[in-house]
């Protein structure tokens, strides 16, 4: 049903974006708007949304513009946003139809005026139209540096002729990752997801510049911006009121979180291992041997996808990721290795690989590129480690034994 939800939204917002391919004309009598839509419970609208929206009051034209369309139905899609190749467009649709569609969906909007002359508001309506032509309304997305927040952004920048002044004392000092867990909500599936994919670029202090990447952000800094010695924004209203039920969504996380997952496993490994210790039981060994093969599976898995990312993919911020050093795509191959009696000795040698991996991986996150270690890896790492151990006998000295838990 969410995924059902989620293609027809994109579908709506296509399909608007066609129906206004027909010639948009304005006159001299313009309002320009800033239109904020808040965050939504699904995770491709935890960042909100922002569009332009521009009143004639003489032709009677009410129209959204907004940067945040694509085709499903391109060639290859798929496969080329992966990559990082995503093209986005540049839609329009009447302001009611944009405003019902987020209605429908519980979300909340709120309209900032800006105070702009008719020169400035007509040099904007100028800009968007050129952009709107059909070989122009195509761009290449890029989350955080070029996406439906950074476009208004710039386009309103170059109608003011760069004369907006910025009181940024309510800026703080934020990284990019920052700006993120606001939004998917630190310590979530969709935190630790983000975590492992975005890499040590989004760890460094951002700009007041690269702050507007999100649409609150850009909200919040022409609530407080000025031309020519006015307020930029003349009047603020709110559109749409996000609905209770959506409200709670957003804030209720599962109960199963990556931690409490991660954490129940580790202890389940050591538990084991304490097990097998007193004795050689087929069952605990064939049960601890189910856990490694999982964890190589799961690993390799992530790791298939990560060293995509960073070596071929023309996404910004996931190359020089830290988290390719311990997510191997090889634990693939072991995850079925660690069964055959033949392959012992192999193993043996990879699961030392491993140790030293996971090593390198905190010294190079830690100390060199300086990038976010979520606290849900821990138990990760500690069931990595334990596993070494038990694979590889020179490893095993680290592990505590039974004798050395009691109590003096």
């Amino acid at each position: 049903m969410n995924c059902f939800r989620h293609i027809s939204f994109f579908a709506f917002l296509l399909m608007a974006t066609l129906a206004a391919k027909a010639q948009i004309t304005f006159s001299d009598s313009l309002r320009v708007s800033l239109l904020t839509c808040s965050e939504g419970p699904d995770a491709y609208e935890r960042f909100g949304h922002s569009g332009i929206r521009i009143v004639d009051w003489k032709q009677g034209n009410d129209v959204v513009f907004h940067w945040g369309v694509f085709d499903f139905d391109a060639p290859n899609f798929v496969m080329r946003f992966v990559r990082g190749e995503t093209d986005y467009q540049l839609g329009a649709s009447l302001t009611n139809v944009f405003v019902g569609q987020y209605f429908r969906r519980g979300l909340a909007m709120k309209e900032q005026v800006l105070n702009l002359d008719q020169t400035e508001a007509k040099m904007l309506v100028d800009a968007v139209l050129e952009n709107y032509r059909p070989e122009n309304r195509t761009y290449r997305y890029s989350y955080f540096f070029d996406n439906c927040a950074t476009r208004p952004f710039n386009v309103i920048e170059s109608a003011t002729r760069h004369r907006i002044q910025y009181d940024t004392a309510w800026v703080r000092p934020v990284t990019l990752r920052d700006m993120v867990q606001e939004k998917t909500v630190k310590g979530s599936w969709l935190d630790f997801g983000t975590t492992l994919l975005v890499a040590s670029r989004a760890d460094r202090q951002a700009s007041f510049r690269e702050q507007m990447f999100l649409p609150d952000y850009l909200a919040t800094a022409y609530s407080h911006a000025s031309i020519d010695g006015k307020p930029l924004v003349a009047g603020e209203q709110p559109l749409l009121k996000m609905k209770d039920e959506v409200r709670d969504a957003i804030e209720n996380q599962l109960w199963l979180s990556p931690a409490k997952l991660f954490w129940t496993l580790f202890v389940m490994f050591v538990v084991l291992i304490r097990l097998s210790e007193n004795g050689k039981r087929r069952w605990v060994e064939n049960l601890l041997k189910t856990i490694e093969s999982g964890v190589l599976l799961a690993t390799g898995t992530v790791g298939v996808i990560v060293w995509f990312l960073n070596f071929f993919s023309m996404h910004p911020s996931v190359d020089n990721n830290a988290n390719s050093l311990w997510l191997l795509p090889t634990n693939l191959v072991f995850a079925a290795l660690i069964w055959l009696k033949s392959a012992k000795k192999v193993c043996r040698i990879y699961f030392f690989i491993i140790f030293a991996a996971i090593i390198i991986y905190i010294i190079i996150a830690s100390i060199f590129l300086h990038q976010y270690i979520c606290p849900s890896f821990a138990p990760i790492l500690l069931t990595l480690v334990l596993m070494c151990g038990h694979e590889n006998p020179r490893l095993q000295s680290w592990i505590p034994k039974k004798n050395e838990t009691k109590l003096v």
